[in-house]
């Protein structure tokens, strides 16, 4: 038969929480998720409960013994040892997560044709917080030729300025913008005609203006330590 040590889950920063009443007794059947022993902390109690269902063969603790993370609460000896599941030492797989709702693009495809040639339009990337940002310079005209990175404009907020870069390389075919205007993210800037390039082909290229920092998310507490060890 298969046993499984029981032991204190997470409790959270108590360091000796006083074990104010014992569920169980040796010998006794219990089912999953079943309580088994009673802690108390600051007024609140909390029930460890029992992670399989199986019979107590062990129990560590007493009445009026102090317990913290990880101590030995019991011994179960598990009622079908083929259903042992390996024990729950790290957080769950996440799920995949759903698409998330698309920000507004830098650059978007408008037109192709049969000689390769497509037209993008260009529009303020990602400017953080900001809702009106205004236009101080306007550095290119219709007709002009630009190289990918090569600035478009210059937006100016709390004094800082910004330059918005052009995705890819192209033609000015139209400017929807100048200087004065008050501008936001996915706002349109102009309409930039691709050489060679077909439209299916065009990524969302425009960098953010400022590069946003990654958040990290801290790893799920395992709910109830325990480990698996096979008798004979």
């Amino acid at each position: 038969m298969a046993t499984l040590e029981v032991r204190v889950p997470d409790i959270g920063d108590f360091d000796a929480v006083p074990v104010i009443e014992v569920l169980v007794a040796v010998g006794d059947s219990v089912s999953a998720e079943q309580s088994l022993i009673t802690l108390e902390s600051d007024k609140a109690t909390m029930d460890v409960p029992s992670p399989k269902a199986g019979t107590v063969r062990e129990i560590t603790v007493k009445e009026g013994d102090s317990l913290k993370e990880g101590d030995l609460v019991l011994v179960l000896e598990l009622d079908d040892s083929a259903s042992i599941d390996k024990a729950e030492t790290s957080a769950p797989a996440p799920q995949e997560a759903a698409d998330p709702e698309p920000k507004p693009a830098a650059t978007q495809a408008v037109a192709g044709s049969s000689t390769g040639s497509a037209s993008i339009e260009v529009r303020v990337p990602d400017i953080g917080d900001f809702d009106a940002v205004p236009v101080i310079e306007v550095l290119i005209a219709v007709g002009d030729s630009v190289s990918e990175e090569q600035a478009l404009i210059t937006l100016e907020s709390d004094k800082a300025t910004m330059d918005v870069p052009s995705p890819q390389a192209g033609t000015v075919t139209e400017l929807k913008v100048k200087e004065g205007d008050s501008l936001k993210q996915g706002d349109l800037i102009l309409i930039l005609q691709l050489s060679g390039a077909p439209a299916e082909e065009i990524q969302d290229a425009a960098p953010p203006a400022s590069p946003a920092a990654p958040v990290g998310e801290p790893p799920a507490k395992v709910a109830v330590a325990e480990r698996i060890t096979e008798t004979a």
